[in-house]
């Protein structure tokens, strides 16, 4: 009869650990992507005849998005919050609207009439490719420095043009490449001639991709070293970086007192 009660209560232990295992409820997880609420942005310029409009967007300081009009010209998908525009062309003054995005709706802006630059100037055209494919890179940013220091900045276009107008004419500048994935690339520019546009071709090189290790296997030969930090006996941390080209490196692994 012990034996019977016993038996009896196992079952029922058992019965009450696997109560609700049979339906578990599942946990609901909501996968809605959260999208960012954006505006546009309109607006009209005087025509020029033969000349392009440079229209350049941004926030803070910093270059978003540009874009080439010869009328009429429109920015989407930005996000709400306060702008400058920027509207150029070559040999005409550069004019900045401010502008305030909205979500959801439409912003009409006035019309911009440009008005002719009194002084000479020069400009820069070019495009920027993958060296190894002749891919055109959209949506990197470019920046010029001329020797006095100033720095002018431009988009490349989804066919990869960029446009630098209304620069000092007979002036040497610099021209700084920097983008994801790519060796980082400085190309000097001639000074240019009054009211003339260098046309310039810019590659880029894509980064080797680093050797994956099996785990256990280290460098080979001639290998080149990931960016590492490790710590030394006191715990003070030291990067790569801070000695490679100055100092030639031993790491050394020790087990300690134990």
């Amino acid at each position: 009869m012990k034996l019977i009660h016993t038996l009896a209560l196992v079952f029922l232990l058992l019965a009450g650990l696997n109560c609700g295992t049979e339906n578990p409820v599942k946990e609901t997880v909501d996968t809605a992507v959260v999208e960012t609420p954006t505006g546009t942005l309109r607006g009209e310029v005087q025509p020029i005849d033969g000349v392009l409009i440079q229209v350049r967007l941004l926030r803070d300081g910093q270059l978003l998005a540009q874009t080439e009009a010869q009328a009429t010209y429109e920015l989407t998908s930005v996000e709400a919050g306060n702008y400058t525009l920027q509207i150029s062309a070559k040999g005409y003054e550069t004019k900045e609207v401010n502008a305030t995005v909205t979500v959801g709706q439409i912003v009409s802006l006035d019309k911009v009439a440009l008005v002719a630059l009194a002084t000479p100037v020069s400009h820069l055209r070019g495009v920027l490719t993958d060296k190894a494919t002749d891919e055109p890179l959209g949506a990197v940013n470019l920046q010029l420095t001329d020797k006095s220091g100033k720095v002018y900045e431009a988009l490349t276009t989804g066919a990869g043009i960029f446009t630098f107008e209304n620069l000092p004419v007979e002036q040497a500048f610099t021209l700084a490449v920097a983008h994801a994935g790519y060796e980082e690339t400085e190309v000097p520019v001639h000074p240019i001639p009054a009211a003339e546009t260098l046309e310039l071709q810019v590659r880029l090189t894509r980064r080797a991709e680093p050797e994956k290790l099996d785990p256990g296997r280290g460098l080979s030969t001639g290998s080149q070293a990931p960016a590492f930090e490790l710590p030394d006996g006191d715990g003070k941390l030291h990067a790569l970086a801070d000695y490679v080209g100055s100092k030639n490196v031993v790491l050394v692994f020790y087990r300690g007192g134990w």
